[in-house]
C-alpha cells in the first residue's frame, strides 16, 4: 500500500493527504462527543433512575404501612380481638359468638377499602374463615399453602407475599391486647394496582421495567413484566448479589442497565431495569448530525484539495511535460512559471539548463556530420583509387601468365583469361553507385576468385555457401574483393601446399553476415590488434599496408553508413588460418545517395 501511494501523482496523494487528515479530526470530534454525550446521558439517567425508585420505596413504604396499621386498627376496634382467641373445646355459644365475630370482621374490613379483594382469618387452631369481594376471582386458592408458623415467628410484623395477576397478600400475626398472647393470623388481598399505580408512570417516563421485591426477594407483580430482559434480570435472580446500586448487564446482544434501592430495615427492594438505547435514542440527533458534518466536511475537503493540489502541481505538470517533450527531440519550449516558489524556480533553471543543452548538442551534432562526410568523401576516394588501379601486381601476374601460357601452348585458358580480366575490369569501372545487390557482388567475385583459380590451378580450392534466397539484399559495393585478396595473398601463397578459400553468407535476428576464410598462415596477435583501429595503421609491417588498407576502409565505409555496431570482425591464429565476418542490417531495397 505504501508503494503504491508513494507512486501516485502529486496531486492524487495531496487530494487523499487532506481527505484522510480531515476525516480523522472529524472522526476523532464526532466520536469523542458521541461518547462524552452517552456517557453524560446514562450517568444522569442513573441518578435520576435512583432517585425516582427511592421515591417509589419511599411511597410503596408508606402505603404498606398504611394498610398494615388500617388492619390492624381494625382488628383492635372489633369484637374479634376478644373472641378469636377463644378454644375449639369452648361451649356452642362461645363457638358461635367467635364465628359471628370472625364473620363481622371479615365483611368490615373487606368493604372498608375499595381496593381489598379478599380477607382470611387462621385461629390458634389453624381453622380457616375467608371472604372475598367476587367468589369467582377466588383469591384465596394462592393461600392453601401458607406457612403459619413462619408468619408467626415475625411477632407481628406484616408480610407481604405475591398473589396472582391482580392480588397480593399482606400476612399479619395478631395478638391479644389484653393478654399479648398469640390469637392468630389475618391476611388481606390487596388490588395490585394500588402498587402498580405507584411506577407506572415512572415506567411510561423512562420506558424501563420496575419489579418489586419483598423481604424474602420474592417479585411481586411478577406477571405483569412485559419486558424479556425484566424476567431474564428476575429469574436469574441478578439482584441478589449485586452491591452495586446501579450497573449494566447484557442479554441477547443488547446492554441494559438496571438499578436497585432497598428501603429502611430491608423491608422492600425495588429494581429497575433500563435498555441503554432506549436512554441514548435521544443521540440518534447526534449520529445524524455526525454524519452530516463528515460528508460536507470530506465534500469541503475534496474541493479545497483539488484547488491547492492545483496550484501547487500546476508548475509540477508544466515542468514534467516540457522535460518529456525536451527527452524525445530535444527541443525545448519555454516554460512560463504561475509563482516563484521552488517549483517555479526550479522550472527557470530547466529553462536555462535546456538552451544551454540544446545549444550542445546542436554543435556536437553539426561537428559530428562534417567530420562523417569528410571521412565518407575520403573513403570514396580510396575506393575510386582501388577500383581504378585493382592491384598492378595482380595485373602484372596475369599479363605474365598469359604471355607464358601463350609461348609454351595453345591454351583455351589464355582465351579464359583475357575474357575474364576484361570482364572484371569492366564491372569494377562500369557500375554506378556505391550500394548493389549481393547477387551482384557474388557475380563480381566469381569472377575474381576464377582468374585466381586459372592462375594457380590445383594449388587453390574455392566453396561457396550463399543462400539463394539473400541474394537480392542490398550490400556496399566492393567489400569482398579486398577481403578475398587479402586471404590469397597473405594467407594461401605464404602457406605450401593447397589453399583453400570459402565464402558464404547467412542472417541472425536482423543482420546479414558474409564470411570469407582461408587455411592460410593466419594472423599474429599484434597485427590483427592493430588491423581495424585506423589509428595503430602506423604499426602495421610495410609489407602488410598495401592490402589490408583495403580492408580497412571496408570496415569504416561500413561503420559510416550504417553505425559503430556493424563492420568487420577477425578471428584467426598462426598456421591454422583466418576468417573475416561482415555485419550488415537487412536492406531489401537500394538506399538514396
Amino acid at each position: 500500500m505504501i508503494s503504491k501511494f508513494l507512486d501516485l501523482k502529486l496531486r492524487t496523494k495531496f487530494l487523499l493527504s487532506f481527505a484522510v487528515m480531515i476525516l480523522l479530526t472529524v472522526l476523532m470530534i464526532s466520536f469523542v462527543n458521541y461518547y462524552v454525550s452517552v456517557s453524560a446521558i446514562k450517568r444522569n439517567t442513573a441518578a435520576f433512575s435512583e432517585y425516582l425508585i427511592e421515591q417509589i420505596g419511599i411511597n410503596l413504604e408508606k402505603q404498606t404501612k398504611d394498610i398494615e396499621e388500617h388492619v390492624f386498627q381494625q382488628f383492635r376496634n372489633s369484637a374479634l380481638n376478644k373472641t378469636l382467641s377463644i378454644p375449639e373445646n369452648s361451649g356452642t355459644n362461645d363457638l358461635f359468638v367467635k364465628n359471628t365475630a370472625i364473620t363481622e370482621f371479615m365483611r368490615d374490613l373487606l368493604f372498608s377499602k375499595d381496593y381489598y379483594l379478599s380477607v382470611m382469618v387462621i385461629d390458634t387452631a389453624g381453622n380457616r374463615f375467608d371472604i372475598e369481594r367476587s367468589t369467582v376471582q377466588n383469591y384465596n386458592k394462592d393461600l392453601e399453602n401458607v406457612d403459619t408458623d413462619m408468619i408467626q415467628d415475625k411477632r407481628g410484623r406484616a408480610s407481604w407475599i405475591p398473589g396472582n395477576s391482580n392480588v397480593i397478600f399482606m400476612e399479619k400475626a395478631v395478638y391479644d391486647v389484653a393478654s399479648s398472647q398469640y390469637a392468630g393470623i389475618i391476611i388481606v388481598g390487596v388490588d395490585s394496582k394500588v402498587f402498580s399505580g405507584i411506577y407506572t408512570n415512572v415506567n411510561e417516563l423512562t420506558q424501563g421495567n420496575i419489579v418489586i421485591l419483598n423481604e424474602e426477594l420474592e417479585p411481586l407483580l411478577f406477571n405483569k413484566l412485559v419486558s424479556k430482559p425484566s424476567l431474564y434480570f428476575v429469574e436469574n435472580e441478578m439482584y441478589a448479589n449485586n452491591p452495586i446500586p446501579t450497573q449494566g448487564f447484557q442479554f441477547e446482544g443488547e446492554a441494559y442497565l438496571s438499578t436497585i434501592i432497598t428501603t429502611n430495615y430491608d423491608k422492600w427492594t425495588v429494581v429497575q431495569v433500563i435498555a441503554v438505547n432506549e436512554l441514548t435514542r435521544g443521540t440518534d440527533v447526534i449520529k445524524v448530525w455526525t454524519i452530516s458534518t463528515i460528508l460536507v466536511s470530506l465534500l469541503i475537503a475534496f474541493i479545497l484539495a483539488a484547488f491547492i493540489s492545483r496550484n501547487i502541481t500546476g508548475n509540477v505538470r508544466m515542468l514534467l511535460q516540457s522535460m518529456t517533450h525536451f527527452s524525445m527531440d530535444f527541443t525545448h519550449k519555454v516554460i512560463v512559471p504561475r509563482g516563484r516558489d521552488e517549483v517555479g524556480m526550479l522550472a527557470e533553471k530547466f529553462n536555462s539548463m535546456a538552451e544551454k543543452i540544446s545549444e550542445l548538442i546542436h554543435t556536437v551534432y553539426t561537428e559530428k556530420l562534417l567530420k562523417q562526410k569528410a571521412e565518407y568523401r575520403t573513403l570514396q576516394f580510396e575506393y575510386k583509387a582501388l577500383q581504378a588501379q585493382i592491384n598492378p601486381h595482380f595485373l602484372y601476374n596475369t599479363l605474365e601468365s598469359i604471355h607464358s601460357l601463350a609461348k609454351l601452348r595453345g591454351d583455351e585458358q589464355v582465351g579464359d583469361m583475357i575474357y575474364l580480366l576484361g570482364k572484371l575490369l569492366r564491372e569494377s569501372i562500369g557500375k554506378k553507385g556505391d550500394i548493389i545487390r549481393l547477387q551482384e557482388e557474388v557475380d563480381y567475385i566469381r569472377n575474381y576468385l576464377s582468374i585466381h583459380k586459372i592462375i594457380y590451378g590445383h594449388r587453390i580450392e574455392v566453396n561457396y555457401y550463399f543462400d539463394e534466397s539473400l541474394m537480392h539484399l542490398m550490400v556496399p559495393k566492393f567489400i569482398l574483393q579486398p577481403l578475398v585478396e587479402n586471404s590469397i595473398k597473405h594467407g594461401i601463397e605464404e602457406k605450401p601446399g593447397k589453399g583453400i578459400v570459402s565464402l558464404g553468407c547467412w542472417t541472425m535476428e536482423d543482420d546479414l553476415y558474409l564470411e570469407v576464410s582461408d587455411n592460410g598462415v593466419g594472423i599474429d596477435e599484434e597485427t590483427k590488434k592493430h588491423l581495424l583501429n585506423p589509428s595503430e595503421h602506423a604499426k602495421l609491417k610495410q609489407k602488410d599496408k598495401h592490402t589490408n588498407v583495403g580492408i580497412i576502409s571496408v570496415h569504416k565505409r561500413i561503420q559510416i553508413l550504417y553505425g559503430e555496431e556493424y563492420g568487420l570482425s577477425i578471428m584467426s591464429e598462426v598456421d591454422q588460418g583466418t576468417t573475416i565476418r561482415i555485419r550488415l542490417p537487412i536492406i531489401t531495397e537500394e538506399e538514396p545517395e
